[in-house]
This record gives C-alpha cells, structure tokens and sequence, in this order.
C-alpha cells in the first residue's frame, strides 16, 4: 500500500511540475546583434547574444538552436555545437537559467568571405524536469552584418590597367567643355549651328565658330562580368577568378575615388536572392560612392542576370554621351568584341583586364 502512494504522488508531482513549467517560455526574453554593422573580409567582429529569464519561475533547460550563412568562422567557445555545410551552419546551445536571470555571451567571429551575413530566426526549446513537456517557440531577428570584399593594392598588381591608370591621372581625358569659350575658329563640318559667331563671320567673309575650351573629365564606369566561361548557364563553377575580379574593382574604386575621380559599378549578376534586381551604381564621387559600391560587391552572388553579350548591348543605350570603361572579364569572345566594337564607334573608351589567370594573392589595403 505505500508504494501505491508513494507512485500516486510521484505521478501527481511530475503532473503538477510538468503544468508548472509549462510557461517556461513566459517572460523570456532573447536579443542578439552584431556589436558593428559592417566589416571587410578577414576581420573579427563580436556577435553579443542575451539571454534573460524575467520571472521568478526557473528554467531547467533550454536549448537555443540558429542558423548562420556558412562564412563567419566562430572561435573556439563552450556550449557551442557548430555543425557546418556547404552553404549554412547550425549553432546550438544549452542552458539552464535560475529567476531573474540575464546571460550575456561575446562570441568572437572572423569574416571569412564577403556576403551579407542576416541574423535569421532563432528556435528556443524548453521543458519541464523530467523531460514530459517540451516548449518550442521560433523568434525572428532583425540586422546582421554586411562583409565588404576586401580592396586590393592596385599599386602592387601586374595588370595593364596600372599603367592604364597612372596615363589617366596624370592627362584626366582631356574633352571639350562647352561653358568655356577661347577665342573662334573656321567652322568644320557636324560643328552646331548655334555655335556660330556671326560677327568674326562677317569680318573674315567665312564661317567662324566659337573655339570651345578644355577641361578634364575623371569618370570611369567599371563592369565586372561574373561569368566563368562563356557556355556558363547560370551560376559560376568556378568562383576564384571572379572574386579576385570582386576584390580587384574594390581596389580600383578606392584607388580611383581617393585621387578625386568619379566611378561607377555594373554587373551582370544579382543581388542576394532578388533576381531581378540590377546590380548598377550610376557614376559619382566620394566616400558614399565607395560603400555603394562595396554594398553592392558584398552582396553579389555569381548567379548571371543575363549573359554578358546581352548585358553589354543592353548598357550600350544607356549611355548618352563618351563614357570611359573598363571591362574585368575572365573571356572576350569574338561575339563580344563586336560589342565593344560598337562602344568605341560611338564615341566610348574601352580597356579590358582579363581575369582568367588570376594572379598570387596582392598585398591588401586596410580601408
């Protein structure tokens, strides 16, 4: 008969526990946030991460599991399980918290490869003690971390495009600026008509045109294509040569930016998930033009938009007036030349750097 009892309480008290700690998720709160909202490749950033009980009923157990894009390298910590794929890692943690309590974790964290790194949802799992009641409650987190490829030390490289560039800032492309006038000379033909000056015409018995002055233009549209090959269907096989060229147009635009010339980025890729996006920042200068460009190379996934043939010929009518370019392409096929072709007839600039052999690792710029 005692044991009888002695069951009939057990069970009554598994019961009772197992209502109580039925709220174990009441009044339990979770945050965690990157301590800075941007970094460059290869830096160590701090993920903080609070956990806080804020009610006077214990914990007994609580199982946190998250997931990250595979590209953040988390150090060495205890109570961390990282499993880790191709594409995502899967954290998961346990705990147990006493009332009103507050755990505060830095995980230290190394930004291993550019991307846009999105702090995604967190599942939280608990129970009661004996394990009869398990709570899972999902809880979606906002921010994350944006990975900026890292800017190579054009200064260092031994591509035709630094000698290319040390011509131009010394020369700035040299154009004819219509708001400066020098003096009249006799009129050639495609001069326009408004640009005739009657007075010098009627004092020389010939067609005299306003002699328009110089000025530099420092402007340079850079297009990087993420195609491997030219035959690539949709997603680059092959990523190196095309994240060397990633990094290569982040160096190139500080380097550019820095001397006080204007750039500008296209690509035929897309942005993160939204395909349909275009990946373009228009031509313009300072420091807000570089971290547009470097937003747009952390998020750029290898995944073609369009072909680059099409991509070009779709660019072409975009541009109203000369325009200097430079092409970063691990290929230009005859298809593609007959562009470019096309570029230089109307007026355009084009320099090619290839990217197929991709050079040993540069010196890097801190920025």
């Amino acid at each position: 008969m005692g044991a009888y009892w002695i069951l009939l309480i057990a069970a009554v008290a598994v019961v009772v526990q197992a209502k109580i700690f039925n709220q174990a998720l009441k009044k339990l709160n979770y945050t965690r946030s990157f301590k800075v909202s941007t970094c460059y490749e290869g830096d160590s950033v701090e993920l903080i991460e609070i956990i806080e009980n804020r009610k006077a009923l214990p914990v007994p157990w609580l199982r946190v599991e998250s997931q990250f894009r595979s590209g953040l390298a988390f150090d060495n910590q205890l109570n961390l399980d990282i499993s880790e794929g191709q594409f995502n890692q899967n954290h998961k943690s346990f705990f147990s918290l006493l009332p009103w309590t507050k755990i505060h974790r830095r995980h230290r964290i190394t930004a291993q490869r550019r991307g846009l790194y999105k702090l995604g949802s967190v599942t939280m799992t608990a129970g009661d003690l004996v394990g009869i009641v398990s709570i899972v409650q999902s809880k979606t987190m906002t921010g994350g971390i944006i990975v900026y490829p890292m800017p190579m030390d054009v200064t260092e490289m031994d591509l035709p495009v630094q000698t290319w560039m040390g011509e131009m800032l010394v020369r700035r492309w040299i154009l004819e600026d219509p708001f400066l006038t020098s003096g009249v000379r006799e009129y050639r033909d495609g001069d326009p008509l408004k640009d005739i000056q009657w007075k010098a015409t009627a004092r020389t018995g010939r067609l005299q045109v306003h002699r328009r002055d110089t000025t530099a233009d420092s402007r340079l549209l850079i297009y990087l294509n993420i195609e491997d090959h030219e035959q690539m269907w949709n997603k680059a096989t092959r990523p190196e040569p095309i994240e060397h060229g990633i990094r290569l147009t982040a160096g190139i635009t500080a380097h550019l930016l820095a001397q006080g010339m204007e750039v500008g980025m296209g690509t035929n890729g897309t942005l993160g998930e939204e395909t349909s996006l275009e990946a373009f920042v228009p031509v313009a200068g300072g420091m807000t033009q570089q971290q547009l460009i470097l937003e747009m190379l952390a998020q750029l996934e290898l995944t073609r938009r369009l072909s680059f043939h099409d991509y070009m010929v779709q660019e072409l009518s975009r541009h109203t007036e000369a325009t200097d370019i430079l092409v970063l392409s691990t290929y230009v096929s005859p298809r593609l030349e007959e562009v470019f072709q096309r570029f230089r007839e109307f007026g355009h600039t084009i320099q090619v750097v290839p990217l197929e052999n991709v050079p040993s690792p540069a010196k890097e710029v801190s920025a």
